[in-house]
């Protein structure tokens, strides 16, 4: 089987997907730098783990998405004669919006597609390089790129696996997973008969990514309508934290760091250990067994 690799591009923020013409010797190359890779990802892995957007896997562990409607055209690509896809412009290589290099890999029965993200740190034509030639370097003038040393991800089965949110978003547009409270959400969220705001416009600036992540959650938990608020001050108050309550509301803070870690606190992301009874935070929400 022809070893092709191919590039997914970042045009008017779609994924679109070009051919990277390669010689027979780079070929072979880029299958073994690609299955090691990959043995490299799977090396010590024991558990797979579907994906909620809480916390980050360990060692062993990987992360699992169904592939999310945007990165159906990876495998897209993989049953579709590689000739028609269009090939990669060389000399105009930096300004193709490259996001990630993959290939794929079957044994006759299924097939899996090995995905690198990409950066614009990998485009040599960038930087001053030099490239060894004969017993001297001279100056690399044509255009060239660098793999990166690991996978990003696995997409095979139908699903997507990864360890790195962090590192998927550079490539996917994880909205579709990774899913925040709206500005129209966050107003509604001030409104709650639960809670007292005082400036609701003054608290929709203050909060970001962060704290609108876990505005959405504890709005789809719904805890702020299965717990009253002063069991939820009596539960505060054993991981050290201070819950204000006014006319039978709570009263949220008006300095960021004081809402996110009332936010933590309702999302059950701040706990208090059990012997030392000192607080923690935790990006790790999933049920223990």
């Amino acid at each position: 089987m022809t070893q092709n690799l191919f590039a997914a591009c970042r045009v008017n923020e779609n994924l679109v997907v070009k051919r990277v013409s390669l010689s027979e010797k780079v070929r072979e190359n880029i299958a073994n730098l690609f299955r090691e890779q990959e043995e490299n990802f799977r090396d010590g892995v024991t558990e797979e783990i579907p994906y909620n957007g809480n916390w980050k896997p360990d060692k062993d562990q990987l992360l699992i998405i169904n592939v999310p409607q945007e990165a159906c055209v990876f495998e897209k690509t993989i049953t579709t004669n590689a000739i028609s896809i269009p090939s990669i412009e060389a000399s105009n290589f930096s300004n193709e919006g490259i996001k990630a290099l993959f290939t794929s890999i079957s044994d006759g029965k299924s097939t899996k597609i090995l995905v690198q993200k990409f950066t614009a740190h990998q485009i040599l034509g960038r930087r001053f390089s030099l490239i060894h030639d004969g017993n001297t370097f001279r100056h690399l003038s044509e255009p060239a790129f660098t793999f990166d040393t690991s996978l990003t991800c696995i997409i095979e089965g139908g699903k997507i696996k990864f360890k790195s949110q962090h590192h998927m978003s550079s490539i996917f547009n994880m909205r579709e997973i990774y899913r925040v409270a709206t500005e129209a959400e966050v107003q509604s969220f001030a409104q709650h008969k639960a809670i007292k705001v005082e400036n609701i416009d003054a608290f929709v600036n203050i909060t970001n990514q962060t704290s609108r992540k876990l505005i959405y959650e504890i709005t789809e938990s719904g805890v702020l309508d299965k717990y009253a608020p002063k069991k939820i001050r009596l539960a505060a108050e054993k991981t050290n934290l201070t819950v204000t309550i006014s006319d039978g509301k709570i009263v949220m803070p008006t300095k960021h760091n004081e809402v996110k870690e009332l936010l933590r606190f309702l999302n059950e992301s701040r706990y208090s250990g059990p012997l030392s009874g000192k607080s923690y935070v935790t990006n790790s929400r999933r049920l223990a067994e």
